[in-house]
C-alpha cells in the first residue's frame, strides 16, 4: 500500500496521541510503528502512521498528490532530526549516568559537549579534556583536528633530535620490549633518508643476543655501520672509531624501572660516553600502558637524565590519550611517535598535528581495516 502521508506523533499520553491521529487524518490512518521508551525515567511514546494515497483523475488530483510528497519529504525530514536528537539526548543521559559531570561539563554546548566526550573517550584525562575544549572554545576555533591541533601546544612541548645534529649520541633507554632496537633502526635510517649524513648504530645490550642480530640485519639493510660494546672497557675502544659520526644511536638493554642496578650500569655507560661526546637520552614509552604505570617508569629512570619521550606501540592502544596525559604531567618533550614493526615507515617526528590526528584518529582496528581494504 502507498500512502500519500507519513505522519510521527509523541507524547507522554497515549490516549490524547491517538485522538490527535484521527484528528490530523480524518480517521483514514494507518498504523506503521510504535515504540514505547523511558527517558529521565518517564514513560514516552512515538506512533507513526500513514494515510493511504487516493488516486485522482484529474489535474486537481495530480496537483494534490504532489503536494502530499512534498509533505512526506518534510515529514521524513523530520523524522531523522528528532532521531537525531533523540539520539544525542540518549548519549547525554547514559554518559551523566556512568559518571556524573560536573558544573562547568554541564554548561558546553552540544558540539563542545561531544567533542569533550569524544577526548574522554580516546583515553584524554578529563580535566585536561575540558581544559582544551573550553581553550578552543575561547579560541573559537572548530572542535576538529585543526582546532585540537591549535591548541595542544599549550599542553605539551615537543623536540625534534634530527633537527640539529653536531656529532651527537642517542641513547635509546626504557623497560625490556617496548621497542627500542626498531626504534633505534627506525631513527637511524629517517637520518640517513632525510640528511645524507654519517650515522652509525651501537649496540650496548649484552643479555640479549638476539637483539644484536636484529640490529646486525638492520644495519645491513641500511648500508650504516654497527658497533657493539657491551662492557666499559669495550666501550672505551669503540669512542674514537665513533667519533668520525655525525650521529651515533644507542641501543641499550632493556630493564625493569624497579631494576635500580642495571639502570645504574645503563647511565654509567652514557656518562661514559657523554665524557667523550654530547649524549641525549630518550626515554621509550609504551603507549598500551596505563598512564599510572607510565609514571611509575618515568620515575625508575629519571635518575639517567631523560631530554625527551618517545612513544612507542601507538597502533596497540584505543587509547592514545595518555600521550596528552603524560605531556601535561611533565615538562619533559615529545621527540617520536612510532605506530608499527615498519622500518623506516613507522615513525612520525612528534607535533601538534600528529598528536591530533593521533588523539581524534580511528582506533587501532579500524586503522587496520581502513589500511588493508582501501
Amino acid at each position: 500500500m502507498k500512502y500519500s502521508v507519513i505522519k510521527k506523533f509523541s507524547g507522554k499520553n497515549l490516549l490524547k496521541i491517538f485522538e490527535k491521529i484521527k484528528e490530523d487524518t480524518n480517521g483514514n490512518a494507518v498504523l506503521l510503528g510504535y515504540e514505547e521508551k523511558m527517558i529521565g525515567g518517564e514513560r514516552f511514546y512515538e506512533v507513526i502512521v500513514g494515510v493511504p494515497e487516493i488516486k485522482n483523475k484529474d489535474n486537481e488530483g495530480i496537483a494534490e498528490t504532489i503536494n502530499k510528497m512534498t509533505e512526506l519529504q518534510q515529514v521524513i525530514q523530520k523524522i531523522d532530526e528528532l532521531k537525531r536528537e533523540f539520539v544525542y539526548v540518549k548519549e547525554n543521559i547514559e554518559f551523566i549516568s556512568k559518571k556524573a559531570m560536573n558544573p562547568a561539563e554541564l554548561k558546553l554546548p552540544k558540539e563542545a559537549l561531544l567533542f569533550f566526550k569524544k577526548l574522554i573517550a580516546r583515553g584524554v584525562e578529563r580535566s585536561i579534556a575540558l581544559s582544551i575544549t573550553e581553550d578552543i572554545m575561547t579560541s573559537k576555533m572548530k572542535f576538529d583536528l585543526s582546532g585540537l591541533s591549535s591548541v595542544i601546544s599549550r599542553y605539551m612541548t615537543f623536540r625534534n633530535p634530527l633537527q640539529d645534529v653536531r656529532k651527537k649520541f642517542i641513547a635509546l633507554v626504557g623497560p625490556t620490549g617496548v621497542g627500542k632496537t626498531t626504534t633505534a633502526a627506525k631513527i637511524s635510517a629517517t637520518y640517513a633518508i632525510t640528511r645524507s649524513k654519517n650515522i652509525a648504530l651501537l649496540e650496548t645490550d649484552r643479555y640479549r643476543i638476539a637483539s644484536v642480530d636484529q640490529m646486525k640485519k638492520y644495519a645491513e639493510i641500511m648500508g650504516v655501520p654497527l658497533f657493539v660494546a657491551t662492557t666499559p672497557e669495550e666501550i672505551q675502544k669503540v669512542l674514537p672509531k665513533l667519533s668520525n659520526f655525525d650521529l651515533v644511536v644507542i641501543d641499550t638493554m632493556g630493564k625493569s624501572q624497579y631494576d635500580v642496578k642495571n639502570i645504574k650500569r645503563i647511565s654509567s655507560i652514557i656518562s661514559q660516553i657523554n665524557n667523550h661526546s654530547k649524549v641525549e637520552v630518550a626515554l621509550l614509552i609504551s603507549t598500551s600502558q596505563k598512564d599510572e604505570e607510565i609514571i611509575l617508569v618515568i620515575r625508575g629512570f629519571s635518575e639517567i637524565g631523560i631530554d625527551y619521550f618517545i612513544f612507542t606501540k601507538v597502533d596497540e592502544t584505543s587509547y592514545p590519550g595518555t600521550i596528552l596525559n603524560v605531556g601535561c604531567a611533565t615538562e619533559t618533550p615529545v621527540a617520536f611517535i612510532t605506530t608499527g614493526q615498519s622500518v623506516p615507515d613507522d615513525i612520525k617526528i612528534a607535533s601538534p598535528d600528529v598528536i591530533a590526528d593521533i588523539t581524534l584518529g580511528p582506533p587501532p582496528i579500524t586503522s587496520y581495516l581502513l589500511r588493508n581494504w582501501n
